[in-house]
């Protein structure tokens, strides 16, 4: 692949203090810089994951802001790594000062299932490249293995056009499966029907939004256009007031007290929602289980949802059942969740809020991938390394990736914070995770997902564009079967401090292994705090590092070095020169030149 930057291929001094040489990369020729001039203006597919030999439409947007006429060649690669999979037919153009035009390649997925692709494209003027851009392709048959999770929240009438707008712009950051948040009736009958048991054309939901089940079934209709999954959101155990109506009995409710007097509730006093109160039932009751999945499975099989997306409420304390024997709740939700699969045979996914019940979740529940919600009432919990920390526990768990609801820049209006937006992102995508934070509103900044106090500043949506390309081209570096692995970084700069655990003030270091590659991710906190919710919105743009010299402690023949950023090049690898040394002791490491560490690089040792 050809090399972006001038900067790619530098020349290493020699370390002090080296006992000697092992081994020296090959002579390389110094790449030519690509001076970019500002031709590409968008390029993603048609679909967020495809089929392997599946087709793929690949659409790319031109918009000359120079103040000449370009005319040239148009070029895509598909790219795995740095190694060159497809090259498609260049096509030519003429772009007017000011010109716009929007070209179309077509190629059928290849047939490695479960795999990453970075597409580039380029702009080729008189045989010198003069612009490049890229985007990203998910081959995967089914979303579970890289899952990138989206939400819905407004379903009051919308037009086919202003659907198909909403999701294809969720399908430019490859998301792959929706949550159609609060789109039912009430939690014990989530659809609604008439007499004749066809659903009704409209209905209030729990805040006493219109829902309209053409538009819900729109969002259903063009999300599978797209190789979405559509998961329909509903309370594992709750009810609204007065569910006698519905053919629920308080026989079957979790009650606080052994005498069957106060029924567990959520309270929702004072919001003039349909109800002041949830009642939670007990899930271990077979009655409500039978319930509550018979009303799951109408919902599911009349709207053709994909699965059924199961809230809780978190640890409850001491809770018992209506005879006034204490409950076991996760063993509830284990044993209801398992008879759900059993009779709907549709996909689960089950908030496991602040990690209670996480651990049976990921043994004991057939769940497409974990989810989280996140809070920070631990101290604990607020900060980058604790989100890695419950992406490692999912994988060690049940071999699963974990999608966080990180709920960012809390209780605040404004604009989200970008820095704190990517240092999140950049921990939660190193670890082998995704974020649940884009969706029709915008992003989320709360657990009430219509709320939409704070929005996207225009430069934060394109940064995220980037990061979700990364997250999607890189997939099997990022959480494709990699373990954690040991190692050592030193800047030779003594000022700059390297840990281990993303401590305020440093670059926070972890490496990941898989086969043959060894990835080393930096993640910049320096100028920063090191909590990741930034209650405070005053996160800072971190200090850019520039030509640092680093130490790797690593072990085995190293072949090749390679540099991965979301922050640089269009996320394309860059491949760096290095030298393998040993120490007074004995033991390897790589010293090599770090072009460049905006918020998140990722360093891939090749052996």
């Amino acid at each position: 692949m050809s090399l972006k930057w001038l900067l790619i291929t530098i020349a290493l001094m020699p370390m002090l203090l080296l006992i000697g040489c092992k081994a020296m990369p090959e002579e390389t020729t110094e790449a030519e810089e690509v001076v970019r001039m500002n031709l590409f203006s968008d390029l993603y597919t048609d679909k967020s994951r495809y089929e392997p030999s599946e087709q793929v439409e690949i659409y790319v947007n031109l918009h000359n802001r120079t103040e000449e006429t370009h005319s040239g060649t148009v070029t895509i690669t598909l790219n795995y790594l740095n190694e060159t999979v497809v090259v498609l037919d260049g096509q030519d153009v003429t772009l007017e000062e000011g010109g716009r035009d929007r070209l179309t390649f077509e190629l059928d997925a290849p047939d490695n299932d479960f795999t990453g692709y970075i597409i580039e494209s380029t702009f080729v003027k008189e045989g010198k490249e003069i612009d490049f851009y890229s985007s990203a392709l998910d081959v995967s048959s089914d979303w579970s293995k890289f899952p990138r999770y989206g939400y819905l929240v407004e379903y009051n009438k919308k037009s086919r056009t202003v659907i198909e707008q909403t999701l294809n712009n969720l399908n430019k950051y490859h998301i792959n499966g929706l949550q159609f948040y609060d789109w039912h009736y009430k939690h014990e009958l989530p659809l609604p029907l008439d007499e004749n048991g066809n659903p009704l054309e409209t209905w209030k939901e729990l805040s006493n939004r219109d829902v309209y089940l053409d538009t819900v079934q729109g969002y259903i209709d063009v999300a599978h256009e797209h190789n979405m999954m559509a998961m329909n959101y509903n309370l594992l155990f709750g009810t609204f007031e007065n569910p006698e109506q519905e053919g629920v009995n308080l026989d079957w409710g979790l009650y606080t007290d052994s005498f069957a007097t106060n029924i567990d509730n959520h309270d929702l006093t004072g919001l003039n929602w349909q109800t002041d109160k949830i009642l939670l039932m007990d899930p271990n009751n077979t009655e409500w289980q039978n319930h509550i999945i018979e009303q799951e499975k109408i919902a599911m099989e009349k709207l053709n949802f994909d699965g059924w997306h199961v809230d809780q409420l978190g640890g409850r304390g001491d809770r018992y059942d209506y005879q006034g024997n204490r409950v076991d709740l996760v063993q509830g939700y284990v044993d209801l969740l398992n008879k759900a699969k059993t009779e709907t045979d549709k996909k689960l996914v089950f908030n496991a809020v602040d990690g209670y019940g996480q651990e049976r979740i990921a043994k004991d529940i057939p769940v497409d991938f974990l989810y989280e919600e996140v809070w920070t009432f631990n101290r604990s919990h607020a900060t980058y390394s604790h989100l890695k920390d419950v992406i490692d526990h999912g994988f060690e768990w049940g071999n699963m990736s974990t999608i966080l609801a990180a709920y960012m820049n809390y209780g605040n209006r404004g604009l989200f914070n970008t820095h704190s937006i990517l240092l999140t992102n950049a921990t939660i995508f190193a670890s082998g995770g995704a974020h649940l934070e884009l969706g029709d509103s915008g992003m989320l900044g709360s657990e009430y997902f219509p709320n939409n106090d704070l929005s996207m500043s225009n430069e934060l949506k394109s940064r995220l564009r980037k990061y979700y390309d990364f997250l999607v081209g890189y997939q099997n570096l990022l959480r494709d079967n990699v373990s954690e692995e040991r190692g050592k970084v030193e800047f030779e700069n003594n000022e700059i401090y390297a840990s281990t655990n993303g401590v305020k003030n440093s670059v926070w270091y972890f490496s990941k292994t898989k086969n043959h590659y060894q990835m080393l991710h930096l993640i910049n906190l320096l100028g920063n705090e090191n909590d990741w919710r930034d209650d405070e919105k005053d996160k800072k743009a971190p200090e850019i590092l520039e030509n640092e010299k680093i130490n790797y402690y690593i072990e085995g023949d190293i072949k090749n070095v390679m540099l991965a950023s979301p922050d640089q090049n269009e996320a394309l690898p860059i491949d760096l020169e290095f030298e393998v040394h040993t120490d007074e002791d004995g033991n390897q490491f790589v010293s090599l030149t770090l072009p460049k560490l905006e918020y998140w690089d990722m360093i891939i040792f090749e052996k």
